[in-house]
């Protein structure tokens, strides 16, 4: 198992009030998930807890699931599909005066799993550090929970190489000790008040991938910090979405890239950081045609002269202006049985 055994008991927890915390779960027909994920956030021991599904116009019976077998679950279902960052600002802006009051917004990955005493670490590392406004727990393989896939993230400031530390080593060769890092992943991300006060929402122009980077990179250039909590787990089903070795998902990260390098990246290391770049998508490319993978290795530059250029996305859809004010309308369900129909904006990973 990863670094610490997480039997549900935090050293501390029972003598401190914990503060409030809500869980948004983006959900795109992950129906097959939902039983793992929420079944772990209910089982889990924090209280005060809400969790919220934030459904972006599934194909299969992910809302009717939910709403048969997780009764407490609040459930927000969007008009369209209206990606990640959309779907949790649409419940940050609704939380931001209960967040700045005290509380925390932890943003989840419905292909996830959250052992037992891993909220509590997680949000007690947070709020005993006052320089952190963001944290992220140690986040491991679901099919091999004592190898990490993400123990921190490292962004190199002049070569533009984003990475998660730690990857695919065994936890038992990884410090447990929290630290501070350069970003944290959306895949579980708790945001605390400073966040939502000094920096606000996710950036939705990102279409599919970099939203949580440029979060965290906006936060550092303000002041704030990302804390990691290592001992605080979370399981991944990695890429479940859209696989690991697929085609689309290269090309929008390829895109994401790029757009996040022009905007965090100032003019004067960019001639370093177009050589480093280079390098890398040489090696990216080589390694997937080396696996007999041509179609990705091709997507890959395709994705980042299409962002370059400024071309269209070739990859999926975009909502059209003729339907953007059809995407606004979305509707609340509590599990009480209200529907409030909703006026905000909302793929998940």
């Amino acid at each position: 198992m990863c670094a610490t055994a997480f039997d549900g008991a935090v050293p501390g927890a029972a003598a401190i009030p914990l503060p409030p915390l809500t869980v948004l779960v983006v959900n795109w027909n992950g129906r097959a998930h939902l039983d793992d994920c929420l079944g772990s956030l209910l089982d889990a021991s924090y209280q005060p807890l809400r969790v919220i599904l934030i459904d972006n116009a599934s194909q299969d019976d992910s809302v009717a699931y939910t709403r048969a077998q997780f009764p407490t679950v609040e459930i927000v279902v969007a008009a369209e599909n209206l990606r990640w960052a959309g779907g949790n600002n649409l419940w940050l802006a609704r939380l931001r005066d209960e967040v700045l009051a005290g509380g925390y917004v932890l943003l989840l990955n419905n292909d996830t799993i959250v052992p037992q005493g891993s909220l509590e670490r997680l949000v007690l590392g947070l709020h005993s550090e006052p320089r952190a406004w963001v944290a992220t727990p140690r986040i491991c393989y679901a099919d091999d929970p004592a190898r990490a896939w993400y123990d921190g993230g490292a962004v190199g400031r002049w070569t533009g190489w984003i990475r998660h530390r730690g990857l695919r080593q065994l936890t038992g060769h990884l410090s447990s000790e929290t630290s501070f890092v350069d970003y944290g992943t959306g895949c579980a991300l708790l945001l605390g008040p400073d966040a939502l006060a000094h920096v606000g929402q996710l950036d939705e122009s990102y279409y599919f991938y970099g939203e949580d980077t440029d979060y965290c990179l906006r936060i550092r250039a303000v002041g704030g910090a990302i804390l990691h909590v290592p001992r605080a787990l979370v399981l991944h089903k990695v890429s479940a979405t859209l696989g690991s070795g697929s085609p689309r998902r290269v090309y929008l990260r390829a895109r994401s890239h790029i757009q996040l390098l022009r905007r965090h990246w100032p003019r004067r290391r960019r001639p370093v950081l177009a050589v480093a770049q280079v390098g890398f998508t040489a090696a990216h490319v080589g390694w997937h045609l080396w696996h007999g993978r041509p179609a990705t290795a091709y997507a890959i530059v395709q994705g980042l002269l299409d962002e370059l250029r400024g071309a269209p996305d070739r990859s999926v859809r975009r909502v059209t202006a003729g339907t953007a004010d059809a995407a606004r309308g979305r509707t609340t369900d509590r599990a009480a049985g209200g529907h409030i129909r909703r006026t905000d904006d909302t793929l998940a990973d």
